[in-house]
């Protein structure tokens, strides 16, 4: 969390929009580092924000985002 002071609201906005973006752009280059096809989706997708093209991944691709989780949400 940031504890930077915000010119405008607007402003705050864009930085969280920018580290979702940068965010889910390292996910998913790390998700193909690890052979799971997947792409970004658009369109502000209801499914999410990460597309991977097989079903049998899921187990792997969930256990790829709980490791990134707990490694980067420790307190």
């Amino acid at each position: 969390m940031s504890d930077r002071e915000w010119q405008t609201d607007e402003d705050k906005k864009i930085n969280r929009l920018e580290a979702h973006r940068d965010f889910i752009t390292w996910v998913v280059n790390r998700l193909k580092a690890e052979g799971i096809p997947c792409k970004r989706t658009v369109g502000d997708d209801s499914r999410g924000d990460i597309l991977y093209y097989n079903s049998e991944d899921e187990p792997r691709v969930k256990e790829i985002v709980r490791k990134i989780n707990s490694e980067y949400n420790k307190s």
